[in-house]
């Protein structure tokens, strides 16, 4: 698999992800950490993206969390950068799409592979 992968975030209506969304996920924001959720009732591949491990903004869809979980599982280490916060005029609802990317268990400078 070839990165960085550009994604629309899904399930971003539920519980407290618009407000989450609205209040941090804008540029400048550090790293997002992509959690295996493989008890997701709806998707055995689930993947949520989160922020210090508690704020939850929604999920990887369902195709490339099929082919993302095996990574993750295998203890690849991916994360997700803020790309664009989806607004438009006239609507409250926001969305989010994130820049995936593999980060080297070794780096300590925070470089992805591909930078």
């Amino acid at each position: 698999m070839k990165f960085p992968i550009c994604v629309k975030l899904t399930g971003v209506v539920y519980g407290q992800r618009q407000q989450n969304i609205k209040r941090y996920a804008g540029p400048g924001t550090c790293p997002y950490e992509l959690v295996r959720d493989p008890y997701n009732p709806y998707d055995p591949n689930a993947i949520k993206v989160v922020l210090f491990g508690e704020i939850e903004f929604g999920f990887i869809p369902r195709p490339l969390a099929a082919q993302l979980a095996p990574l993750v599982d295998s203890g690849r280490h991916l994360v997700a950068e803020f790309h664009n916060r989806n607004e438009a005029d006239g609507h409250e609802t926001v969305g989010l799409t994130v820049k995936i990317n593999e980060i080297d268990k070794g780096e300590t400078n925070g470089k992805t592979n591909n930078q």
